[in-house]
Order: C-alpha cells, then sequence, then structure tokens
C-alpha cells in the first residue's frame, strides 16, 4: 500500500477525515500537494478500505494475515502530564486479535504509557507499566463512568488516569503500588478533553537482568 495511503488510514481510526481540512491532513501525512489526498483517499475508498458509517469514513474491519495493524500515537504520562498529545502517528504494532478486547476495533489506536502511578489499575488482566502500549478506544460522545481508566487532554498534553467525577470537579486519579502520586483536579475552566478509554494493555519487551 503507498505510504500515504497508509498513513490516512491510521488517521481515519481517531479523526473525522471528511471534517478536515487537506491542508491539515497533507501536513500529518507528509504529502507534498493536496491533490495527494483526494487521489489516495478515492483509491482508499475504490479499494473498499475506507468506508461511510454514517457520515464519516472508517476503515473497514480487515485482518492482514490474522493480525491487527494498529497506529501509535506517541507517548501519554501515567504521572503529571508533560507529553504533547500532537496527534502524529509515530510507528504501528500489530497484535493478535485476542487482545482486541473491543466492538470498535477499527477505532482503536496506542500509546506508550510512561510513568508508573498507573502500574497498579489493571485492563483486562494486564497492568500498566512504564513503556507498555495502552490500546485506546476512541468514540464519539464518549462519557467515561466512575473509574474508567481514560486517556485525557490536559492543556495539549496526554495523561492516563482513572476518571471520578464529583458535583463540580473532576478528579484523575492515580492507582499505583507507590503511595506518593497525587490526582489531579479539572474544574469547568481548564482546557480538559477526554481522548478515550483504555481497553487493553500491550506488554513492552523486558529484558531479563
Amino acid at each position: 500500500m503507498n505510504v500515504i495511503q497508509q498513513k490516512l488510514l491510521d488517521l481515519a481510526r481517531v479523526y473525522d477525515l471528511r471534517s478536515m481540512k487537506r491542508v491539515d491532513l497533507l501536513q500529518m501525512v507528509e504529502g507534498e500537494y493536496p491533490s495527494q489526498i483526494t487521489h489516495h483517499m478515492n483509491q482508499l475508498i475504490k479499494r473498499g478500505d475506507l468506508v461511510l458509517s454514517g457520515n464519516k469514513l472508517i476503515p473497514s474491519i480487515r485482518l492482514a494475515a490474522g493480525f491487527f495493524t494498529v497506529p501509535v500515537m506517541g507517548e501519554a504520562d501515567c504521572g503529571e502530564a508533560t507529553k504533547f498529545a500532537n496527534g502524529n502517528i509515530i510507528d504501528n504494532i500489530v497484535i493478535s486479535p485476542s487482545l482486541v478486547k473491543s466492538k470498535y476495533p477499527e477505532r482503536l489506536y496506542s500509546l506508550i504509557a510512561r510513568g508508573d502511578s498507573m502500574n497498579k489499575a489493571k485492563v483486562n488482566g494486564e497492568n500498566i507499566e512504564d513503556g507498555d502500549f495502552v490500546l485506546v478506544e476512541k468514540i464519539d460522545g464518549y462519557m467515561p463512568k466512575q473509574n474508567d481508566i481514560v486517556v485525557s487532554n490536559i492543556g495539549g498534553l496526554a495523561n492516563i488516569k482513572k476518571f471520578h467525577r464529583e458535583t463540580n470537579r473532576i478528579v484523575l486519579l492515580p492507582d499505583s503500588y507507590r503511595g506518593d502520586y497525587y490526582p489531579i483536579f479539572i474544574d469547568s475552566n481548564d482546557e480538559f478533553s477526554v481522548e478515550g478509554k483504555v481497553v487493553g494493555v500491550v506488554k513492552a519487551v523486558r529484558q531479563a537482568a
């Protein structure tokens, strides 16, 4: 598959391509001409790699040699929010379908977890340690439930925490074997959004000492 087409397909897991400007997409896929975006999107639609669902283009659910390819969209902090959430795809991971516990696999992307403030939290039996890949489900209109593990955007910075809603604020809670991490408190005036729910963890390869 053409490199630009693959990048567009990966972006379609997270963004609504039809609502985005061609110049913005061009920058994200590192193309040269806006006409490339139109051409390659048309090719993806023609082949059935992108399909219309409602009024959005989403990737068709296809397995390559029995495996899912999930884009890696950068890093997210499990401590203080210090990693910029710029939305750029830095790589892809190929994983077994048995690791994908989601009703919407076409909407999955991954982030590399940094820090250990969530190393006690478990997702499908796997805890979130520094360097692990967290699988994030991005669904429009997602309303987190109490104690959902979410990826949030705090002033442009990505963070992984447990979600807790109170009457007049949101609290992002750590879940660590260490006891020296503090919650993050969010009120209505803060630049904050929930970007998705963590639905899986792919453990990083760790060399034996």
